[in-house]
């Protein structure tokens, strides 16, 4: 074999080991890949565990009845800064939405962001035309909706984002469009009830009805004059300020679907109108004296006259206002407080929900044009109670609290209304009230996650200092190694 021969030959030996040596390593990859893919480890080492959804959030999205949509409305370069930073923290929580319902390659959860005037077409086909949203679908444009402006994620403290409610507000709202049963609400009519299909602004309750709709919730009208039973699918049924006196048959029908079929009712109340349900309210320990709240505290009262209503008990359905330190809204209250002389039944648990300050009455002589005066002899002394709950628990043979019925009465009807429910803690109020109700109220013990902010004060050498170490730092730093490799190399 002569020179040019074994030349020849070294280089195609050559040649194979680096082939060889390429299949190898991509191998060895592989390999390594597939193992980290079916046992791995994610650890959050932000302080906060920012990344890290709660045990509560992981075990309702094990349970997913149905694949959910979520579609964001913010984007990432929006003109204002404030909106990029919430998109970033909706991006990020989001994300771990995903991974944990990802199973063999497939997202239970998938999450698109549209900008809803370049893709036009694609948000006419979701039904979608809100900005800076968060909207949850299950099966479609056509099955239920929930949409989560930008404003309900955050708490504000000192007019600034103080903590991210984010968790809480997505996984209540995944429950709520995934669940296959759709709870249904029923108001009563007939009564000169507020109306659901009403639309003007005092005296309508359009409004009410489609955040109903849009939370998954159905809404219809029940006309118990009309009814021989309380429909089966009834979740809830809700009296909505009726200005005259139910039949005896009428409050028999509400008492029997309370009692025996451990019902939901919901009454919203007026001053000034008989309702003809004594009979069902004292059975259930709830007492609606014919009286006005007064308010003299200034700190309750409104430009107009309207009253607002500060104070609650902890309770399910005030703990977000207490939190969030938000007010009722309304006209004018009646009084709405536990029955002194109840009947004594250990399975029925009444509680007061909201009052008025101590500086209010409860003004019997309402219905004069005199300035009204507290008269001690008749009038109630403040704080003047307008709200309450009366539930029952049956205990069964095993020694487990079963629970039964459920009725809340509030003194008000008003803050419902077109034009005020969006006011301070209407909203608020009225779907807390309906959620517990129809045992809606997840109890989500998710902790807001505190914003964190980073401020360097720096003067503006400082400024310069640290620009200059910025621009000149590294080729400083790389210059400096090449200078000591050269000089060890020439040695």
């Amino acid at each position: 074999m002569n020179l040019i021969e074994s030349y020849q030959s070294n280089r195609i030996v050559d040649g194979l080991h680096t082939v060889a040596q390429f299949i190898l390593v991509f191998l060895i990859l592989a390999a390594v890949n597939t193992i980290a893919m079916r046992n791995y480890k994610r650890i959050d080492t932000t302080i906060g565990r920012d990344f890290t959804l709660s045990p509560q959030t992981v075990a309702y999205l094990s349970q997913l009845e149905r694949p959910i949509n979520i579609v964001v409305t913010l984007s990432d370069k929006d003109n204002d800064l404030g909106i990029r930073d919430i998109f970033y923290d909706v991006k990020s929580l989001l994300g771990e939405y995903e991974y944990e319902t990802r199973k063999n390659g497939i997202n239970r959860i998938k999450v698109d962001y549209i900008d809803i005037y370049k893709q036009a077409r694609k948000a006419r086909e979701l039904g979608i035309d809100q900005e800076d949203s968060v909207i949850f679908l299950s099966e479609g444009a056509k099955g239920p909706k929930r949409i989560i402006p930008i404003n309900k994620l955050y708490r504000l403290a000192n007019n600034e984002l103080h903590e991210f409610l984010g968790e809480t507000v997505f996984t209540r709202s995944i429950l709520e469009v995934s669940l296959s049963t759709v709870p249904h609400v029923y108001f009563t009519s007939g009564h000169g009830e507020l109306d659901t299909q009403n639309f003007t602004s005092g005296l309508g309750i359009s409004r009410l009805q489609d955040e109903l709709k849009s939370r998954n919730i159905g809404v219809s009208s029940l006309n118990l004059a009309s009814s021989k039973k309380i429909p089966d699918n009834a979740s809830l049924v809700v009296v909505p300020a009726p200005k005259t006196r139910f039949l005896p048959q009428e409050q028999e029908l509400l008492k029997t679907y309370l009692r025996r079929s451990s019902g939901r009712l919901l009454i919203l109340l007026e001053p000034g109108y008989q309702h003809g349900l004594d009979d069902l309210l004292f059975e259930w320990g709830i007492l609606t004296d014919d009286a006005v709240a007064v308010e003299t505290d200034l700190n309750s009262v409104i430009d107009g006259g309207d009253l607002m209503i500060r104070r609650y008990t902890p309770h399910a359905i005030t703990d977000e206002l207490l939190k969030m330190g938000m007010q009722i809204i309304t006209d004018r209250a009646r009084v709405v407080r536990e029955d002194p002389g109840r009947p004594m039944d250990d399975s029925l648990i009444v509680t007061e929900l909201m009052a008025t300050s101590d500086q209010s009455w409860g003004e019997k002589n309402y219905t004069t044009e005199d300035v009204p005066n507290y008269d001690p002899t008749i009038d109630l002394k403040g704080p003047i109670r307008v709200g309450a709950i009366s539930e029952r628990k049956v205990d069964s043979s095993l020694g487990i609290s079963i629970p039964g019925g459920r009725l809340i009465v509030i003194g008000s009807s008003n803050f419902i209304t077109n034009n005020r429910i969006q006011a301070s803690g209407n909203l608020f109020l009225i779907l807390n009230s309906i959620n517990y109700a129809i045992d809606r109220i997840a109890q989500l013990n998710i902790p807001p996650r505190p914003i964190r902010k980073v401020k360097l004060d720096l003067s503006i050498e400082q400024l310069l200092l640290s620009r200059y170490l910025i621009w000149l730092g590294p080729p400083l730093i790389v210059g400096f190694f090449g200078l000591i490799v050269y000089l060890a190399r020439r040695q």
